[in-house]
């Protein structure tokens, strides 16, 4: 009986040993590829307009970092990617996707939406520093038809 016991005390704790180390090989993976990301919500565009998603990396106070990876993507209802562009911004750079209406759909209106990924970046600080923004142009008039601004900070400037 003691010996059952025993040989029970030590699967059990062997497989104890086995549940930790998967959890902790779980949490190294997940630091060493770590991915963010912002999207917004589903928009809808013609064959005459163009979506265009920017990326602008304002860091005032990390000039000397390295380039921090984007992702942009356009995406259907379905997460199937419609356009997409990997780029390494640096400091004060910006950047952009376009998609155009007439590249996705024959007539009428295509749904999509717009998603920023900060690929490998550890440093939430570079993240807060990159701001997207998703602009809606008429192609005929090159005239910006929607802007969804990136959110922004509530500050309070003064108690009353």
């Amino acid at each position: 009986m003691k010996t059952r016991i025993k040989q029970r005390t030590l699967k059990l704790a062997g497989l104890a040993i086995l549940v930790t180390a998967t959890i902790f090989a779980g949490a190294a993976s997940a630091q060493t590829a770590t991915t963010m990301s912002r999207s917004t919500g589903m928009f809808g565009i013609t064959t005459s307009q163009t979506a265009r998603l920017n990326v602008v990396r304002d860091d005032p106070f990390f000039r000397d970092d390295p380039f921090l990876r984007i992702e942009l993507l356009m995406v259907d209802g379905d997460g199937n990617v419609l356009a997409q562009k990997v780029i390494d911004l640096g400091a004060g750079k910006a950047t952009q996707l376009d998609l155009r209406g007439r590249d996705v759909i024959g007539r009428g209106r295509a749904q999509m939406r717009a998603i920023v990924r900060f690929v490998g970046t550890p440093d939430t600080r570079l993240v807060e520093n990159a701001i997207p923004t998703l602009e809606i142009i008429d192609n005929q008039t090159g005239e910006t038809r929607m802007l969804l601004p990136a959110v922004q900070k509530v500050q309070v400037l003064g108690a009353e």
